[in-house]
């Protein structure tokens, strides 16, 4: 009895899989699915990507941690080199100064102080990025977990700093020998013009192309200043001198600002030449 059974039950398990299948080829068909678009997509890629990788560090913490991990020693290995550099432009500075203030008046002072400032931020920056293009470790630093430019990211900000103590002193040094200009609008004069410079350097060092392209805002700074010296002279020296202190102010942010921005993008800098 059961030997005839299983014949007729194997022939309606093969009938009800027959009807299971095509009952779900009909429903496959009237089944519709719609394909995502292009923005969809990248939606749904994006959500995926910002869950899967962590947020990136602020650059206040960026730069506080490589620090931390680094050390003082690592990241200004040529601290000697770097003093050296900063005493003597700060001695050529004062020689120039001896002679400004014996040859000109309280305006001239001014300008003086308008155009001189940036030059040991030069000094110290050009020594670094020169130095660069000559290491034979270039490439292997490049590669190494901090490069090169994402150290620079926090020597220039130290470099900003120092540069603008040191030309605090000099200002406060040229206040009390010659005796004869407000302090508060020559540490002013001196801080914008330092900013101004330090971000116009920095921004054509980053987005220039070509080695004339990034070395411009260096040659037209002392150009551009003084050709306006002697071709205006009354004109420019009122300008430097009557201008408002808040003025200044307001420069200085501004310089400061943009200066912070280029620095900002020394770590994800790659440069195409060099």
């Amino acid at each position: 009895m059961n030997k005839q059974e299983k014949p007729k039950r194997a022939g309606d398990a093969r009938r009800t899989f027959s009807e299971n299948t095509s009952n779900l080829d009909g429903s496959v068909d009237l089944l519709t699915v719609d394909y995502p678009d292009e923005q969809e997509m990248r939606m749904r890629i994006s959500s995926i990507v910002d869950e899967a990788l962590p947020a990136p560090p602020s650059f206040p913490v960026y730069v506080a941690g490589m620090y931390r991990q680094l050390g003082f020693r690592h990241l200004f290995r040529d601290l000697t080199e770097i003093a050296f550099v900063l005493l003597l432009g700060l001695g050529i500075l004062i020689f120039m100064a001896l002679f400004a203030m014996e040859n000109t008046n309280r305006e001239g002072i001014y300008a003086f102080i308008f155009i001189v400032s940036p030059l040991l931020y030069l000094a110290v920056s050009v020594v670094f990025f020169a130095d660069l293009q000559r290491r034979d470790t270039y490439q292997v630093e490049m590669a190494c977990r901090y490069n090169v430019y994402q150290l620079a990211s926090l020597r220039m900000l130290v470099f900003a700093g120092v540069c603008l103590i040191l030309n605090i002193a000099f200002v406060c040094w040229i206040a009390a020998f010659y005796g004869n200009i407000d302090l508060l609008r020559g540490l002013m004069l001196s801080a914008s013009s330092l900013f101004l410079f330090a971000a116009a350097f920095l921004y054509g060092l980053l987005r220039g192309r070509t080695g004339f392209g990034r070395y411009v805002p260096i040659a037209l700074w002392p150009l551009l200043h003084t050709g306006l010296w002697i071709a205006k002279p009354g004109v420019y020296l009122s300008l430097l001198s009557d201008m408002p202190v808040l003025a200044y102010g307001a420069l200085i942010l501004l310089g400061a600002a943009a200066y912070f921005g280029q620095v900002r993008r020394l770590p994800t800098f790659r440069p195409k030449l060099f």
